[in-house]
């Protein structure tokens, strides 16, 4: 993570040449991953660090099962991480446009591509309008994911 997002790609796009991989959707999503999973782990390994363990010691001395104990107290726990992982993940990967140029040859288009594309060559309202819309997706995830995460177990039997 300590080289620049630019580097890594133009560095997987041409490992994947010296492989001899032809470019397409399979290296466009390894490149999506392999740029974005760490802003998708951090905030999921915070939430889980800062959790108090006595919630899962006491379900399971309530006779609850490892997989019940990850399912109804962890992952209830752990969802603000989950949360700010996807907002942390989905907000650059809406706008990106230089991994699927360099890992696809421009063969497939995100949404951030077809911006970068009208505006390039001049069609200034229409690129205008696709950021409008961008913007509107990303405002709408942030509302809809910008709970009150505060109380993430709510009642419940184990």
């Amino acid at each position: 993570m300590w080289i620049n997002a630019l580097m890594r790609t133009l560095a997987t796009a041409e490992l994947f040449n010296v492989l001899g991989f032809s470019l397409g959707k399979g290296t466009l999503l390894f490149g999506l991953v392999y740029d974005y999973l760490p802003f998708m782990i951090y905030p999921i390994y915070n939430v889980l660090l800062k959790m108090d363990n006595s919630y899962a010691e006491a379900a399971a001395d309530l006779g609850a099962t490892p997989v019940q104990v990850f399912g109804k107290v962890t992952l209830p726990l752990s969802m603000p991480g989950i949360s700010s992982g996807i907002l942390m993940v989905f907000m650059p990967t809406v706008s990106t446009f230089a991994i699927s140029e360099f890992l696809t040859n421009n063969k497939i288009k995100l949404f951030g591509t077809i911006i970068q594309e009208n505006i390039n060559s001049s069609m200034w309202n229409y690129g205008a309008a696709l950021s409008l819309i961008m913007l509107l997706i990303i405002g709408l995830t942030t509302i809809l994911l910008g709970g009150d995460k505060e109380n993430a177990v709510e009642g419940g039997t184990v």
